[in-house]
């Protein structure tokens, strides 16, 4: 007897791992499921068969270039057009004399052929359908039959009300080739939705054979999960090699120090790291690798595909070449397609499936269907989009960023400015085509630095600010209402939209051209002028800075309220214009202690302040002695907790810009009339030291060995620990990779002194 085997199924109910191979090649305990069906025939003597070819035909026909497998010929013909299953067998089966085989390429079965054949021939059947008892009747295609095993009729995929039968069509028939006649040349015609149909109309007998042993019509992951599982446990014959109980290989067990719990398949050159635990009921598949400490359980690692050292695979599935690095974690259900690669500490969630060629990044937590772009945790980063962030900035990922921004609603008015640099030029044009193509009204403020872009967007009451600048990588820093930090839901539904390629697009009538916005800059201008109400006559003042213009910006601002250019106190910003330090004979006075002036001296006017949350916790003594509050705002809130500090935090811009800070300081030494120094001595003792270390586990894990002080306000970020020389607040940074501490002492010495108990605590669980 001849076969036909249909072998030309996308299999779209299993991608992603059927993106880039034919549903009959996937793999089952190291070998393609096309194979068992090549054993089955050989084993009931059919030695000849033709493979009718569809979807990605090349990989089929180069596994076997000698059109052979062991002793079956094997004629492979492609179908140029969808032909249906009843069509492509036609095609195939034209010049077959003898009833023959019809079996998928892409079912898992042992039954008995050579049983069915001569049931076939002993009732004189046209067609016999080999039928199986399915346990939930309303996935597959049900027959109806009488009592002499006649078929009736068909039931596709019913609901329970239709489903009085729990026959399944298996899609494995006997068929007389003179009833090929009915099917119709080059066109779709499937079996048993068009030539059953017809056969029972014209009363030719086709018969069901209920036959006994295993079959599994791989329809899904899950399915095809449960079918290795059912290959370990026994229940369907076929040949995988046992090397002992439970323990199945290609060839050999690998060697190494790891710990297995059977059942268990090995392929050919895998490699086990050293206290590994692999098992039960897993696949690790041909050429893998996998690390330390790794946990592999009840999942299938196929063809040379790695998972790192103390990576965790619960009921999943690793495609061919997929990459899980360092403390990743799959869990039940999950995928990642062929050649993904999934970062450090990430997660992927119970039932995501990630598609082939994907990169996720470290720490993320994957809880959607990865299918388009990549999946950072975060584009955003402490410095905003670039830089450490993960994503290279060029003008087409800009032009991205953009259209994703205007796309959503709170930010259809954004102002747009960059630090003057050509690079930063074409970046922001690119960003602006964006904007505008989602239908944004694009407010242009040209060349300027961060703080006055932070000013603008508060001043002109836009719902976003974007600024792009070119320091040692290209950054966009973007702002929302009042020139803050953008809440954390915003950031998120800007990755989304970036990541999924959602974005709006608008009609010619409503793309708003860009406005120019250049003049108000005079605007700034004016209002740092206004942080001195008096002027400053006889007072000098020496100003350095990278960037020239805020350097050239701040002498004018001094000379215009008649403070002379000297060495008395020379203020030192950084380029962005956001940081002030000061320097009075050789001593440096930083940002925080300037800052504790300025917010002593507002308190003393019985003024309320807003303050970012790592700002000094000595601050709200001050303010209690005075009868003020601080309130502190988030650099990435989740919800509107810290709304009242934003909205006093937008009238107070010398807290976040250094221009408005050092004019503001001189005119409270002139006010006071005290020196700075003399200003500073007025405050408590209170040292700040900053540090920054690196994390090789998810920051969420930091309160399990830290633990965190129970009596810190509702509104908050980070962790912080009351220590008996001071306080630490620690705050991870946007992409997890590292966190930011900040040490808190009335000296110096205590200050240094935490940092470095810290640091030590962490690298004892970055080596564990």
């Amino acid at each position: 007897m001849k076969a036909v085997i249909m072998a030309g199924g996308e299999g779209s109910r299993l991608r992603p791992l059927t993106c880039n191979i034919p549903k009959p090649m996937a793999r089952l305990c190291g070998k393609p499921i096309i194979e068992y069906i090549f054993e089955l025939l050989l084993r009931n003597e059919i030695t000849d068969a033709c493979v009718t070819l569809g979807y990605l035909p090349d990989i089929i026909c180069e596994k076997y270039p000698d059109g052979k497998y062991k002793q079956l010929n094997l004629k492979f013909i492609t179908e140029e057009k969808p032909l249906g299953t009843a069509g492509s067998v036609k095609n195939a089966a034209k010049d077959f004399k003898e009833p023959f085989l019809v079996i998928s390429g892409d079912a898992m079965c042992d039954y008995n052929i050579d049983k069915v054949l001569k049931y076939h021939d002993s009732i004189d059947a046209a067609v016999t359908i080999v039928a199986a008892t399915v346990e939930d009747p309303r996935e597959y295609g049900l027959i109806k039959t009488d009592e002499e095993n006649r078929v009736t009729g068909f039931i596709e995929k019913p609901a329970w009300g239709q489903a009085t039968t729990d026959l399944a069509n298996t899609g494995i028939y006997i068929i007389n080739p003179e009833y090929l006649s009915l099917i119709p040349d080059d066109e779709k015609f499937d079996f048993a939705k068009d030539l059953f149909p017809i056969m029972l109309e014209r009363d030719i007998p086709i018969y069901c054979y209920h036959a006994t042993g295993y079959w599994c019509d791989i329809g899904d992951i899950n399915v095809f999960m449960r079918c290795q599982r059912d290959i370990f446990d026994g229940k369907v014959d076929c040949k995988v090699k046992s090397m002992a109980q439970g323990l199945f290989a290609s060839t050999n067990i690998p060697r190494g120090d790891y710990n297995i719990i059977p059942p268990v398949y090995f392929g050919e050159q895998v490699e086990i790291g050293k206290g590994a635990i692999i098992g039960p009921y897993t696949v690790i598949d041909d050429g893998c690798l996998i690390g330390d400490e790794a946990k592999v359980r009840s999942s299938v690692m196929l063809e040379n595909s790695y998972a790192a050292k103390n990576t965790t695979l619960t009921g999943a599935l690793m495609c061919s070449g997929a990459t899980l690095k360092r403390n990743a974690s799959m869990y039940e259900g999950s995928v990642v397609g062929s050649g993904s690669i999934i970062g450090a500490g990430a997660t992927i969630k119970p039932n995501i499936l990630v598609w082939p060629e994907k990169t996720v990044e470290s720490y993320a937590v994957v809880s959607k269907n990865l299918k388009y772009g990549s999946c950072n945790k975060e584009i955003f980063d402490d410095n905003g989009i670039g830089g450490d962030g993960g994503i290279e900035l060029t003008a087409e990922t800009c032009a991205v960023i953009g259209t994703a921004i205007g796309s959503i609603n709170s930010c259809k008015k954004a102002g747009v400015a960059c630090d003057g640099i050509n690079k930063s030029k074409s970046m922001m044009l690119a960003l602006m085509a964006g904007l505008m193509s989602a239908g944004s009204h694009v407010w242009s403020f040209g060349e300027c630095f961060e703080a006055q872009l932070s000013f603008f967007t508060s001043f002109c009451g836009l719902g976003i600010g974007i600024f792009v600048g070119n320091g040692q990588t290209s950054e966009i820093k973007v702002c929302g209402e009042g020139g803050l930090t953008i809440p954390r839901f915003l950031e998120r539904e800007i990755e989304s939209r970036v990541s999924r390629g959602e974005f709006n697009r608008c009609s010619n009538e409503n793309c708003k051209d860009i406005a120019d916005m250049s003049s108000i800059k005079m605007m700034y201008n004016r209002e740092m002028l206004k942080q001195a109400p008096y002027e400053l006559g006889g007072m000098r003042a020496g100003v350095e800075s990278s960037n020239e213009k805020i350097k050239l910006l701040l002498q004018d601002c001094f000379k215009k309220l008649g403070c002379e250019e000297g060495n008395d106190i020379v203020f030192r910003i950084n380029r962005s214009g956001t940081r002030l330090s000061a320097i009075i004979n050789d001593v440096t006075l930083p940002y925080e202690k300037l800052l504790a002036i300025c917010c002593y001296n507002e308190f003393q006017n019985g003024n309320d302040v807003a303050l970012p949350f790592e700002a000094p916790q000595m601050l709200e003594t001050l303010a209690s002695g005075s009868g003020c509050r601080v309130y502190r705002y988030l650099s990435s809130p989740a919800d509107s907790s810290d709304s009242l500090a934003r909205r006093l935090s937008a009238k107070q811009l010398w807290v976040r810009d250094g221009l408005f800070m050092a004019v503001r300081l001189m005119s409270i030494v002139k006010e006071r009339e005290k020196s700075l120094n003399e200003l500073y001595a007025q405050l408590p003792d209170f040292y700040i030291e900053k540090k920054t270390f690196m994390l090789q586990f998810p920051p969420s894990r930091l309160s399990e060995f830290l633990g965190e002080d129970s009596n810190t306000d509702n509104i908050k970020e980070g962790i912080v620990l009351k220590k008996e020389k001071g306080r630490l607040l620690i705050t991870p940074s946007k992409s997890g990779r590292h966190i930011n501490v900040f040490a808190e002492a009335n000296n110096m010495e205590a200050a240094v002194e935490m940092c470095d108990g810290l640091e030590k605590i962490l690298d004892s669980y970055n080596k564990a």
